[in-house]
């Protein structure tokens, strides 16, 4: 069977077991994907870390990979004030939550204070004292990705 004959055939089954409502063939689908992360955390592990990174998006409303994270960061004009090592640790310093489930993970937090500091950079210094900018910018980043209406979305807002 040649390579795509087989994508076309995973992507029957796939459907089929998607819109069966069938536990048991969930339940089948699940077991032999978890012996195929198996083997890949076992030979390929750092394909098996980007896999694992995308399905932790099922916990998140808002959420981005380290990958994806850093691309975007990387991006940023004006640039981004912190490397995602510096924020962390700033974080740890200031005792402030990194993730809030099912809110937001890590990295959108970390996107999201990024791009308050590329955008705003310039005015949050002029209205907030120094030793509270950071706070201020990790409570404006918290507001965007637990707003109400549900508007933002950090994925969206970067095209992802």
């Amino acid at each position: 069977m040649s390579a795509m004959e087989m994508k076309a055939q995973y992507t029957q089954l796939y459907d089929h077991m998607a819109q069966s409502n069938d536990l048991k063939q969930m339940k089948t689908f699940g077991h032999v994907m978890g012996e195929m992360m198996e083997w890949f955390i076992q030979n390929k592990p750092d394909v098996a870390q980007d896999w694992i990174d995308q399905l932790e998006s099922i916990k998140w409303k808002n959420y981005l990979t380290a990958k994806e994270a850093d691309r975007i960061v990387a991006g940023m004009v004006p640039t981004a004030p912190w490397s995602r090592e510096k924020w962390l640790a700033a974080m740890t310093q200031h005792e402030l939550p990194t993730e809030h489930e099912p809110a937001y993970n890590r990295c959108a937090l970390y996107v999201t204070m990024c791009m308050i500091m590329s955008d705003s950079g310039d005015t949050l210094p002029k209205y907030i004292e120094s030793d509270k900018l950071f706070n201020a910018v990790h409570d404006l980043a918290v507001d965007k990705l637990t707003d109400k209406d549900g508007v933002f979305c950090v994925r969206s807002y970067f095209g992802l």
